[in-house]
C-alpha cells in the first residue's frame, strides 16, 4: 500500500513517525529515511531506540536550500540521490518504508517524478510505502492507496515565532 501525506500544514512527519511506531509495535521492520533534513530532529532520538526501525545517517547540520552555496547545493543533491538509491537497494528488507520529505526533494529538482514512479512501481504490493512532502504531482496521487492533505490553518511561524525544538523539529 502507498500512503501519501502532503500539504503546507504541520503533521506530515508526525504521521509517518506514528506509523513507524505502530508497525514496530506489532513486530514489523521499518526503514525510516528523511530527505533534506538533519540529524537534530527529535523524532530520530526516539526511533533510534526501537530495534526494528533502521534510519540511515543524516548530516548533523543542514542549511535551507535557498541559503546554500552552489557547492553545498550540489552536495545536497548528491546526498538526496544517494539516499534515493539506498531506498531502491534496500526496501525489500523491510515491512514498511518511509520516505519523509521525498516530495520536497522533487520540488527542488533533486529527485524526479520518474524516480517516484519507479519506487512505487518496484515496491512490493504487500508492504507499506509512506511518502511525505509539501506538494505532490496529481499523477503520483493516482498510484496511492491512502492520501491525506495536511492543511495549515494557523501557525505561530506566521507571526514570527521561530521553530521550536521538540515541536517543529
Amino acid at each position: 500500500m502507498v500512503h501519501i501525506y502532503y500539504g503546507d500544514g504541520k503533521g506530515k512527519t508526525t504521521a509517518a513517525v506514528g506509523l513507524a511506531i505502530r508497525a514496530s509495535g506489532v513486530g514489523k521492520t521499518v526503514l525510516f529515511t528523511q530527505f533534506l533534513k538533519s540529524d537534530i530532529s527529535g523524532e530520530r532520538r526516539i526511533l533510534e531506540c526501537i530495534p526494528s526501525v533502521k534510519m540511515p545517517k543524516l548530516p548533523e547540520k543542514l542549511k535551507f536550500i535557498f541559503d546554500t552555496t552552489p557547492e553545498e547545493h550540489m552536495q545536497f543533491k548528491h546526498d538526496a540521490v544517494e539516499l534515493y538509491r539506498y531506498l531502491l537497494r534496500n526496501f525489500n528488507k523491510y515491512d514498511m518504508v518511509i520516505a519523509d520529505e521525498i516530495f520536497s526533494a522533487v520540488d527542488v529538482g533533486f529527485i524526479t517524478l520518474s524516480d517516484i514512479r519507479k519506487l512505487i512501481d518496484e515496491f512490493p504490493k504487500e508492504k507499506d510505502l509512506i511518502l511525505t512532502g509539501h506538494s505532490v504531482d496529481k499523477s503520483i496521487i493516482a498510484y496511492a492507496d491512502y492520501v491525506s492533505i495536511i492543511t495549515k490553518v494557523k501557525h505561530p511561524h506566521d507571526d514570527g515565532v521561530k521553530a521550536r525544538r521538540g515541536i517543529e523539529y
